[in-house]
């Protein structure tokens, strides 16, 4: 069977096979199958055991508490899933606009020298980030969740040597563009990931809706015989 993947997914499952997580693309494809079946049987499985324990020695309305307490406890840990991805997608988005005030100096510089001859061993820095050793310690953000805006600056060298020609400083903003990409890439993926929590926690959240309200009619049906 074919399949054919959106491009952030693409990209998603090409990387890993670059990084050597996976064989090959069929083996992600695979386990993430074999991922989304496992939590589809875990959950399905809690719900399932806590029905036949009481089963045998229980009325309808004890089972139906159980299966609630279940259910609340399997939103609680959608919940804090949402949370920690959530979190993710912030620093992401944190980190890019970082991301996008570098390059957007890098290009100051880039156009300032624009008409500088092949060759030219100054360059004017002074529109962009400053000075040429700037371009060794600049401010690179990676994404961190636990810091309150999201990002933690660390100090990179943006070129292997001294930057003394035009189409050295090209080559910084191409490469800071190319992270710049592969950032946007993976938020895609987080911006999924998130919608699949949340209309994971939204299911979970009708059911016990639905738990509830059978409870309540179970109880109102009680109260009546009673009467």
């Amino acid at each position: 069977m074919d399949i054919t993947l959106p491009a952030t997914l693409k990209y998603f499952v090409e990387t890993r096979v670059k990084n050597g997580d996976y064989a090959d693309e069929s083996d992600v494809v695979r386990e993430a199958l074999r991922f989304r079946m496992a939590v589809e049987r875990r959950e399905a499985n809690v719900v399932q055991g806590a029905l036949i324990a009481n089963s045998g020695n229980a009325v309808d309305g004890e089972i139906e508490t159980d299966v609630f307490l279940v259910m609340m406890e399997a939103a609680k840990s959608a919940g804090d899933d949402l949370k920690m991805i959530m979190a993710g997608v912030k620093a992401m988005t944190a980190a890019k606009a970082r991301l996008r005030d570098l390059i957007r100096k890098v290009a100051r510089d880039v156009r300032k020298n624009a008409a500088a001859t092949e060759g030219e061993a100054s360059l004017d820095f002074s529109e962009g980030l400053g000075s040429e050793a700037a371009y060794h310690l600049a401010p690179m953000p990676v994404e961190d969740v636990e810091s309150p805006s999201g990002v933690t600056l660390v100090e990179t060298d943006l070129s292997p040597a001294r930057i003394t020609r035009l189409d050295q400083l090209r080559a910084v903003l191409d490469d800071l563009k190319g992270r710049l990409d592969s950032l946007s890439e993976m938020g895609e993926m987080e911006s999924l990931r998130l919608q699949m929590a949340m209309d994971r926690r939204a299911k979970l959240l009708s059911t016990l809706s639905n738990i509830m309200k059978k409870l309540s009619d179970t109880r109102a049906s009680i109260t009546q015989n009673l009467k």
